[in-house]
């Protein structure tokens, strides 16, 4: 796969204010001692947690320690999501923030990319999460994708940052392109690399058949660009397939049928449910090189007949 260098950056902000000490006679010690027990012996309350996440993230505070405080962002975050408490939307977005940062900063990128999705599960499920914080998020995640070389998935990320874009009715959306076209070309390489030496072998009537020309492919090019032969917008599957090579050597012009292929898993894996009759394979050199062969035959018969 070819290599692209993208450089992006990214800031991340949180406005924190923090008071300096609860009472004149406390100093700030005793209050950060104080505050920190109570967190630790009350893991539920998370108000005490979001107090000593704040004292802890206060970087003039004299006790700032950001994967500290990430440990009782990380309570607050658990209470949300395990306890179903009334915490509100703003504290849950500022933990999802804070546990973001404090990952990226270990670069723990998978934890990151954990937080992320929670974070945009949670508007899901009803959590009053602002579509721009969730905007920065999908940022995040297709940064963080990159760096993992998961095209794919970067490619979702700004897919659904693109969608949110849209439907808030912000302008720039276009600006998105350049980068969705370099994902798009990247997925479409890894699937080359994963596919393009299949081909596909339909059972009918008790018999193997391997298509060897569908639409715009035949079996001299990669396996790509063959699936529109396959039904049409309303999910038709009955097609008239173009050529496909049979067990006895001969190639078919006239099968009829549908094209079925389905799944479930269980405690066994994967498994092919009773209508699915179609895979894809790997043939050896020797066998494609004869399916080529009856490919140009069959075209030369087919031309000579015209005549």
């Amino acid at each position: 796969m070819k290599k692209i260098l993208m450089t992006l950056a990214a800031v991340l902000c949180c406005f924190i204010s923090v008071n300096a000490q609860t009472e004149n006679t406390e100093s700030r010690s005793e209050r950060y001692l104080r505050l920190s027990k109570e967190a630790d012996e009350n893991p539920n309350d998370w108000k005490a947690q979001l107090e000593i996440a704040h004292i802890l993230l206060d970087k003039d505070g004299g006790f700032y320690n950001m994967h500290r405080g990430a440990r009782y962002y990380e309570r607050i975050y658990h209470l949300a999501t395990d306890f179903n408490k009334e915490i509100p939307d703003s504290v849950i977005q500022e933990a999802g923030m804070m546990l973001m940062a404090a990952t990226a900063d270990k670069k723990d990128v998978d934890k990151s990319l954990f937080y992320i999705n929670e974070m945009k599960h949670a508007q899901k499920v009803g959590v009053d999460i602002k579509d721009d914080f969730l905007n920065m998020c999908d940022m995040y995640g297709i940064i963080y994708n990159m760096s993992k070389e998961d095209n794919l998935r970067a490619l979702m990320s700004i897919m659904d940052l693109r969608e949110r874009i849209t439907k808030m009715g912000q302008p720039g959306v276009e600006y998105t392109e350049m980068m969705m076209a370099v994902l798009f070309d990247e997925v479409i390489e890894q699937g080359m690399t994963m596919f393009g030496d299949k081909l596909l072998e339909l059972t009918m009537d008790g018999k193997k058949y391997i298509f060897i020309a569908m639409g715009d492919w035949n079996i001299e090019k990669p396996f790509m660009g063959w699936t529109n032969v396959m039904g049409d917008d309303k999910g038709e599957k009955e097609k008239k397939f173009k050529l496909a090579y049979g067990e006895d050597g001969v190639v078919y012009d006239d099968l009829h049928g549908r094209l079925e292929f389905s799944f479930f898993c269980n405690k066994n894996g994967v498994v092919p449910q009773e209508n699915s009759n179609s895979r894809l394979i790997t043939v050896t050199p020797e066998q494609r090189q004869q399916m080529v062969e009856a490919y140009h035959k069959y075209l030369k018969k087919a031309k000579k007949n015209k005549k």
